[in-house]
């Protein structure tokens, strides 16, 4: 996999996933991950009895897969996050992906501060970092932890949107 940092630009670790434009649930992100790379998260098998979506309203599958998303003034992980780490875990595991290195960035929505967004943004970023880290046999791997605050919205979202609370993680080939 041949991927580069790319400003504004979230690369996906799903790059080989085929795209749709319906939000996905969990489980059909999961049966997607199995297709493709043949690994399933033993929080799969649990998320076969929710529908639930991974985030409201349509997001493309490209920036759904490739950011975790936050609940309001929040930076604890929620399960649809915790599912969504670990089946990445899996998959950055796998032959395909071990040479991944991965920049991680924390954004926020526009409510309260901005100096306040940028601090939420940051705490997000770095617990996105610690949960890949746990379950990464080389922590190294990522490279790095920003955060951006309100500055970076999602195209085609208002600066308030729940989607803008969210942390990208991009990949690229280590050196």
């Amino acid at each position: 996999m041949k991927t580069h940092f790319a400003a504004g630009l979230p690369l996906v670790f799903y790059c080989l996933l085929p795209t749709s434009t319906l939000a996905l649930t969990a489980q059909e992100l999961c049966e997607r991950v199995y297709q493709q790379y043949g690994v399933r998260a033993e929080e799969c098998d649990a998320a076969e009895d929710r529908s639930q979506q991974l985030t409201e309203g349509l997001l493309d599958d490209e920036i759904r897969e490739s950011a975790v998303f936050f609940p309001k003034g929040g930076s604890q992980l929620d399960d649809d996050a915790r599912l969504q780490i670990s089946v990445l875990i899996q998959v950055l595991e796998t032959p395909l992906m071990t040479g991944a290195c991965l920049r991680l960035v924390g954004h926020s929505d526009t409510s309260g501060s901005a100096t306040r967004n940028l601090q939420i943004s940051q705490e997000r970023a770095a617990v996105v970092a610690e949960a890949l880290r746990s379950g990464l046999r080389d922590r190294s791997r990522i490279k790095e932890v920003l955060a951006e605050g309100e500055t970076r919205p999602l195209s085609g979202f208002s600066g308030a949107s729940s989607q803008n609370r969210r942390v990208e993680i991009l990949a690229r080939d280590c050196p």
